[in-house]
């Protein structure tokens, strides 16, 4: 048999009731063995895809990036690459405004949409006027 520990976590309550219900569901009774087993199983599902061959841990979305976080991360490379950018914290509107006229296309309105979605999605936020801070 098996050496188990006690791993303590602390879960919506709604979560661990839906958790319950489903090992009910599953095996027609909850005991904690049962939890324990299922927990023991989600975990290793969960790390198994999660992990890739070489053992490295990576993240991967469940779906693909949304195109916004895509032209982020452009935008991010086209000021490191232009303008000699190390690490991209905070950038004048107008180096903003040029990588995006560079990526997206010089229309003004194109510019505006693709500002707005990066507010929209939090990707910017702007510190003054004239400066615009990239926030994760």
């Amino acid at each position: 048999m098996v050496k188990k520990i006690k791993f303590g976590v602390y879960l919506d309550p709604f979560l661990a009731q839906k958790f319950r219900q489903f090992v009910a569901e599953q095996y027609g009774k909850v005991s904690h063995g049962l939890l324990s087993f299922e927990v023991a199983q989600a975990l290793q599902a969960w790390m198994s895809t999660h992990k890739s061959t070489q053992t490295e841990l990576m993240h991967k979305p469940p779906n693909p990036i949304p195109n916004v976080f895509q032209v982020k991360l452009q935008v991010k490379e086209y000021l490191r690459t232009t303008f000699g950018y190390e690490q991209i914290y905070k950038v004048p509107k107008n180096h903003l405004i040029m990588a995006i006229s560079s990526l997206r296309g010089t229309d003004e309105r194109t510019v505006k949409k693709w500002i707005k979605l990066f507010e929209k999605y939090k990707v910017i936020k702007w510190v003054t006027p004239s400066m615009v801070e990239f926030l994760a």
